[in-house]
């Protein structure tokens, strides 16, 4: 009698569990539409992230390191939502800032990406507060800064913003131009075990998009009175740093 893990592998167009290569290739890709793909490797790729926001809150729940959540591109509310879930499962308490333009990319982005075009990647500041609603979450300790970051990223925010210190940041800002704005703003909120998440650091990682986030974050360090410390990979994409002093 089959067991239960090759009756389910083999719904998947995966071979006996002893076979080899392990899966039928043929019967894989015939079986799934191109959306149904597209939906597999997304699902797949959440996963890497959701595991990484448990892991980054258990070190810094472990290491009593206080601050709040700062995050730049926010489209969707996927890794925010995980981000304020994973606050909540191990009972951190913090501000969390969303900082996006709330209407996609600017202009200028043709030709630099298959999925970066003007406007592109938008979820209005509206629809992200409802997503988190309809999420279960409350919106008492959310705070939504719209504009692209050239703009909103400025001297009145700090003022505003005070003392403010973060123990987690993502930045998922997809290109070089909008992640050096964020270096120059983010500076002043970190500390000592501050966990910085870059989403894309190996995402633009091409000579004609000048090295993606990436680069701007190298450029970062040799500046920073920060040093910064590997922390965790996340999929392809993904590294996590820990900032010290």
């Amino acid at each position: 009698m089959q067991s239960d893990i090759e009756i389910n592998a083999r719904s998947f167009g995966v071979g006996e569990i002893c076979d080899e290569p392990f899966f039928d290739v043929k019967a894989t890709l015939a079986m799934l539409t191109n959306d149904q793909k597209v939906c597999i490797n997304q699902n797949r790729r959440q996963q890497f992230k959701w595991q990484f926001y448990l892991n980054a809150l258990d070190f810094l729940s472990d290491s009593g390191i206080q601050g709040n959540y700062f995050e730049f591109g926010c489209h969707k509310a996927r890794t925010f939502r995980m981000a304020m879930a994973a606050y909540r499962f191990f009972n951190m308490s913090a501000e969390f800032l969303a900082f996006d333009s709330f209407e996609g990319l600017p202009s200028g982005m043709e030709g630099r990406g298959v999925h970066w075009k003007t406007g592109a990647l938008s979820t209005s500041e509206v629809r992200f507060r409802e997503l988190l609603v309809e999420s279960g979450f409350s919106l008492d300790k959310v705070r939504t800064v719209p504009g692209f970051y050239a703009d909103s990223l400025n001297e009145t925010l700090r003022k505003d913003l005070g003392k403010l210190t973060a123990n987690l940041v993502t930045i998922d800002c997809d290109y070089y131009e909008s992640a050096v704005d964020v270096f120059n703003f983010l500076e002043p909120y970190l500390q000592y075990g501050s966990v910085i998440y870059l989403d894309d650091v190996f995402g633009g990682f091409t000579k004609d998009r000048n090295g993606g986030v990436l680069r701007a974050f190298e450029e970062f360090k040799a500046r920073s009175k920060f040093s910064f410390v590997d922390h965790l990979s996340i999929g392809w994409w993904g590294r996590s740093y820990i900032a010290y002093q």
